[in-house]
């Protein structure tokens, strides 16, 4: 059994479409995007740096993983699947996987031009890498899994998705898979009843 402290972000549903995939079970315990110090009770206990997702496998002596690409990689090595055990094709997994890092400054330091251009360049590479390839490392992955949760949202950054044709052919193709949609709705969005500034925050933590 996995015990799973996730909000309904991008982050989360990396790992609940991951945990779907893979068939494990699990137990959602949620936190909120933006609750600050009012995190789920008992949430500091397992997490000491407060980082979310946070997963406890309770079949492996309690082992803590927290960020959702390192969960990401641990439930696929658990699993045998996800990501392929050969070195070459765990390396191609792994470059698309962790892509964004790169590009995290230019979101986090206000720079709203550069942050753009970022998202446009990242959208270029990934519609080049699939107008060759069904998935970006081949077969269905991790690394698929990880960027779909991001794009998926394109429409709060007005992108034409008209100029990322393959790119839009494979945001609906994983959007169809059954453990795509189970993992959605594990970790559903919240109605929001907030003043409009509340709003632009959990904004900024969903496309993040």
């Amino acid at each position: 059994m996995i015990d799973l402290y996730a909000a309904p972000t991008p982050d989360g549903w990396k790992v609940t479409i991951a945990l779907e995939e893979l068939r494990i079970p699990y137990a959602v315990h949620p936190v909120q995007a933006c609750a600050g110090d009012g995190l789920e009770p008992g949430f500091a206990r397992v997490s000491a740096c407060g980082c979310s997702p946070m997963l406890v496998d309770r079949n492996a002596d309690d082992c803590h993983v927290s960020g959702a690409g390192p969960i990401l990689v641990y439930l696929a090595e658990r699993s045998g699947r996800l990501m392929p055990r050969d070195t070459i094709g765990r390396s191609r997994v792994m470059q698309w996987l962790m892509l964004p890092v790169d590009g995290a400054d230019a979101a986090r330091s206000g720079d709203a031009r550069a942050a753009r251009a970022e998202l446009l360049r990242l959208c270029g590479l990934l519609d080049s890498q699939l107008g060759d390839t069904e998935f970006l490392a081949g077969e269905f992955g991790i690394a698929d899994i990880s960027h779909w949760c991001w794009l998926r949202m394109h429409a709060w950054s007005d992108l034409d998705m008209q100029r990322y044709p393959a790119l839009a052919r494979w945001l609906q193709r994983v959007s169809l898979r059954e453990g795509t949609r189970q993992g959605l709705s594990a970790l559903p969005v919240p109605v929001l009843e907030r003043p409009v500034e509340h709003v632009w925050k959990v904004k900024s933590i969903l496309l993040r």
